[in-house]
């Protein structure tokens, strides 16, 4: 039977007709505009941690088409309950946004050699609460697709500190696209949720959260108010000698890395640099005497670079220490493992040759000798008090040039909130 081409005709402009009017049903939102940053402002790092989809059951909530006519099909409909969602496309586009924003999400690192920590305080998760996405899938295997998406999200930020939510935001955003995608649907529904972390961006909520006050010339950075955390039996240390002293201080190995980290409270915990930790959650921990025991990363501050660890003291003694920074002159030691456990408990003396101050951040300079290892062991007046952190030294070619810098341990307990007692 032959068919008329005009009645082919009619077809196509009538079933086009009723997809067109399919397809434009989703009314999308205007696009967000981010706001930039203030100049010179300082943006708190935070880990995105959860993004979950949680729609009313019975949602239909994607309407597909199929064919050079993009002709309906049946829709999808939510079955109920939540699903995470775990595809590494929306934690690349949720980083990809806050990194072109200007704010730094924990493992969002190029550097392959200094992982991320996870260990921070701040999280941010996401909950999808609905979604509207119509498409239609074209090409040879009807993978290929164009559409648009609407989606509505509820976005929290988490204390793991306070283990409370701090803020509630509600974003919307949607995306259009006219043009085929080899993705799919999925291209449709990552566009709807990069438009939706905009408007996470865009909220004041998140940008009080995460926005501090541009440091001013000479202004220090403050520390972020925490729970406290109590260093039970610093106030009653007594001052020790120097060879005492050593008893106090361990070697950590957290993954492929190790350093050093000394004995802060008669409960077993012990400050250390947050880069020495890095993004573990457990570290082994090695006493002078080569008892190995546990530790748990309970806190860390990537700015200042410091980080607490809990394990079991083994009825050893917490350190003296001192808050009042000793002066150019004054002689120190440090302690700690340079090169690694083949010399863990190295003592090396040297002076105090300045007390610095580097974008915001106070240091103690010091022209006594560490090593890679020493980081995160302490830094002794010669009456066994800890005024410091070893941090880092300069060198030329791997040739050390005496120049080492330390965090000085009332800065170390301010931006971690650790109140000695």
């Amino acid at each position: 039977m032959r068919v008329s081409m005009a009645l082919v005709a009619a077809v196509g402009m009538l079933l086009g007709a009723q997809i067109g009017a399919a397809q434009t049903s989703v009314v999308l939102p205007p696009s967000v505009t981010v706001p930039t940053l203030p100049e010179g402002s300082e943006v708190r790092p935070f880990a995105f941690t959860h993004l979950v989809a949680k729609l009313t059951p019975g949602k239909e909530w994607a309407s597909p088409h199929g064919g050079i006519f993009c002709i309906p099909w049946a829709k999808v409909v939510w079955k109920g309950g939540q699903e995470e969602i775990k595809s590494a496309v929306y934690v690349d586009a949720f980083r990809a946004e806050m990194k072109s924003a200007g704010f730094k999400v924990e493992g969002d690192n190029d550097n392959i050699f200094e992982k991320e920590t996870t260990t921070g305080d701040m999280q941010v998760g996401g909950i999808i609460n609905d979604i509207d996405v119509d498409y239609c899938l074209q090409g040879a295997s009807l993978t290929s697709a164009h559409g648009s998406a609407d989606m509505t999200m509820q976005w929290q930020i988490y204390s793991s500190i306070q283990k409370t939510v701090l803020a509630k935001i509600d974003t919307k955003g949607g995306f259009e696209s006219k043009t085929n995608s080899a993705s799919g649907r999925e291209a449709l529904m990552v566009g709807a949720f990069k438009e939706n972390v905009r408007g996470l961006i865009a909220s004041s909520a998140f940008r009080e959260a995460f926005i501090g006050a541009p440091l001013q010339a000479g202004e220090l950075a403050k520390p972020v108010k925490q729970e406290p955390i109590a260093l039970n039996g610093a106030n009653t240390a007594t001052q020790r000698p120097i060879s005492d002293a050593v008893a106090s201080v361990v070697l950590i190995f957290a993954g492929e890395a190790q350093g050093s980290a000394f004995l802060v409270s008669a409960d077993g915990l012990l400050l250390t640099d947050r880069h020495v930790v890095g993004d573990a959650k457990f570290v082994k921990i090695r006493w002078p005497d080569g008892i190995e025991g546990l530790g748990e990363v309970i806190r860390g501050d990537k700015a200042r670079d410091v980080a607490l660890v809990k394990t079991d003291p083994r009825g050893r003694k917490p350190l003296r220490l001192r808050r009042d920074p000793p002066q150019p002159g004054d002689p120190v030691f440090a302690i700690g493992a340079p090169l690694g456990e083949k010399f863990q408990s190295t003592v090396t003396r040297g002076i105090v040759s300045a007390n610095r101050t580097f974008e915001g951040l106070n240091y103690i300079q010091s022209d006594v000798s560490v090593n890679p290892g020493s980081s995160g062991g302490p830094l002794l007046d010669d009456k066994g008090q800890v005024v410091a952190i070893t941090e880092a030294g300069y060198s030329i070619g791997g040739a050390p040039l005496d120049i080492n810098l330390f965090t000085p341990i009332g800065d170390a307990l301010d931006f971690l909130s650790a109140e000695p007692k």
